[in-house]
């Protein structure tokens, strides 16, 4: 019986993935193995668990009711984890962290060190995309998302909030003049920051009413940084995080256009798994965090 424990975790993987080869790699071990655990549980279980064929495999109507009570055991386990981790009372340990890269690399990278000095046993494995990551999957602890609707089967943590701001350089406005209402931005050449939602379709709300503007993009990129250094070389109009320009504007570098239809803030939340025994590690960073929204960076 405990062996099938252990067939059930592969078993989760396969299906998870809905590949033997990707379970393989994620657990280290061969492909053969793999599909062996997975034969070897489908005679225990008296069923058919997938449909193979040469280019995929599917749940059956038994598999996907297992798949569901693996999930169960696969939580279990990081629950385990976490508890044992805990009861070191020591944050130690590696922490695996998935954020935006946007709010990497204009938040985390410039303050990183002071958390690397205040908890020398604790090593960091980062991930910085757009994606929305399964926490469970890849084996995440923490992720840090930018969202009005936080996972509800996840402990979501607030740290504070972010703006999208529509800016342009002095030099471009002294140019091109500045548009007075969100309809004028259709006259401006426009640099769309890809990663953000709602891309070259910006939202406002004019009169309580919420509305979008489809701009005309001058440049298209998910890059942060490129769009940051092209709004301040005049060549258009940027949407872009607070955090990202936030020095530019107390500098004077940059200017906040059309304030007044600003849509709502979007709330940054750090999000975890749920247990009854917070990671030490976990902790630390999560004051981390805090520490940084609560130092006046962001509202």
């Amino acid at each position: 019986m405990e062996k099938s424990y252990s067939q059930l975790i592969i078993f989760y993987y396969v299906a998870d993935f809905m590949s033997f080869t990707k379970a393989a790699v994620h657990l280290n071990c061969s492909k053969a193995h793999v599909s062996k655990q997975v034969t070897d549980l489908e005679r225990l279980v008296g069923a058919a668990l997938l449909h193979r064929n040469t280019r995929s495999i599917k749940l059956t109507f038994a598999g996907e009711a297992l798949f569901k009570h693996a999930e169960l055991i696969i939580q279990e386990l990081q629950f385990a984890s976490n508890t044992v981790n805990a009861l070191q009372n020591k944050a130690q340990g590696t922490l695996r962290i998935t954020s935006p890269k946007g709010y990497a690399d204009y938040l985390l990278a410039p303050n990183l060190f002071r958390f690397l000095e205040s908890f020398p046993e604790i090593s960091l494995v980062m991930n910085h995309c757009g994606n929305m990551l399964d926490l469970v999957k890849e084996k995440i602890d923490l992720a840090i998302r930018i969202t009005h609707e936080p996972p509800l089967d996840k402990v979501a943590k607030r740290l504070g909030s972010d703006r999208m701001v529509i800016c342009a350089s002095k030099n471009y406005l002294e140019r091109y003049g500045q548009p007075k209402t969100p309809q004028k931005l259709r006259e401006h050449p426009c640099l769309v920051y890809s990663s953000e939602r709602s891309v070259d379709h910006w939202p406002f709300y004019v009169e309580e009413t919420e509305i979008t503007i489809s701009v005309k993009s001058r440049i298209f990129s998910n890059s942060a940084s490129v769009v940051l250094e092209a709004v301040r070389n005049g060549q258009g109009i940027a949407r872009l995080p607070q955090f990202v320009i936030e020095d530019d504007l107390q500098k004077g570098k940059l200017y906040a256009l059309l304030t007044d239809f600003y849509p709502p803030d979007i709330p940054i939340y750090a999000i975890f798994a749920q247990s009854r025994i917070i990671p030490p590690k976990i902790q630390a960073f999560v004051q981390f965090l805090e520490e940084i929204h609560g130092s006046g960076m962001l509202y």
